[in-house]
């Protein structure tokens, strides 16, 4: 990460603007997700014998513990997208739009990889997440606004 942020300040300069860096973060973090896509023992059947356990229902604890994924994975990038986009108008929505729009790109390019399959519900989860990471924003921007 500090490498790429490195190329990034080489590219655009020392006076690089914040928001610059925030969409070279929320690129990197693009970048992540595809790379992670493409992982053989990341496959949903991979992670279930990773958290076989007697003790309880191995498939459920794997659904639910890749659909966390999700919704960490692309909340935090819809942060990275609305930080990105400081001083935009509608600039929530514009984040969550990119954060759904790489999810939707994400399972598509999913369906092309043996041993994946692209689901709308993911895409459905994975805007759920940036909706629950923007909501959280704007609730602290309020209260701080509230506060001062």
């Amino acid at each position: 990460m500090k490498r790429c942020l490195l190329s990034c300040i080489i590219i655009f300069g020392d006076s690089m603007k914040k928001t610059t860096i925030w969409w070279c973060v929320a690129l990197i973090w693009c970048l992540g997700i595809a790379i992670a896509t493409r992982q053989p023992f990341l496959t949903g059947d991979a992670t279930e014998e990773l958290v076989r356990n007697p003790f309880f229902d191995s498939a459920i604890v794997n659904y639910f513990g890749r659909k966390f994924v999700h919704v960490a994975a692309f909340g935090l990038l819809a942060l990275f997208f609305w930080l990105a986009l400081e001083g935009k108008k509608y600039r929530y929505v514009l984040a969550w739009g990119l954060a759904t729009a790489y999810g939707a790109v994400d399972e598509w390019h999913q369906s092309f990889i043996p041993e994946r399959s692209g689901l709308f519900s993911d895409v459905l989860i994975d805007s759920a997440g940036a909706v629950l990471v923007l909501g959280a924003v704007y609730w602290w921007q309020r209260r701080k606004r509230v506060v001062e």
